[in-house]
């Protein structure tokens, strides 16, 4: 196994699917608030032990679920945000780059 190439496969997959969700009917407010989710999660993500000790309480997904139920269902997270939007996936990009270039230090180690 390669270490932590979960947490990035898992942060890369969760951007994607946030501007799925916000191309297709999802508010701008509730993009924020997923991606904030996802942008924690994968930052505190990349710190050994303590990432996966928050992973197991934070569950940034759940979260995500959680959100678009209550958009869906009740109407709540409405309002566009997309400047915020563009600001956070920057910050995502930055991120996954980020952890891409700390699993390169960590197989470096390694080997």
């Amino acid at each position: 196994m390669i270490p932590y190439a979960g947490d990035v496969l898992s942060f890369a997959v969760s951007g994607v699917l946030v501007l799925y969700m916000a191309r297709h009917g999802g508010s701008g407010m509730l993009a924020v608030k997923m991606v904030g989710n996802i942008l924690l999660d994968g930052i505190v993500g990349t710190v050994p032990l303590l990432g996966d000790l928050f992973d197991l309480r934070y569950r940034a997904n759940l979260r995500n679920v959680h959100l678009l139920k209550q958009h869906y269902e009740k109407g709540l997270h409405k309002g566009s945000a997309w400047w915020v939007l563009f600001l956070l996936l920057g910050a995502m990009v930055f991120s996954l780059g980020l952890s891409l270039w700390l699993v390169g230090k960590v197989i470096q180690w390694i080997f």
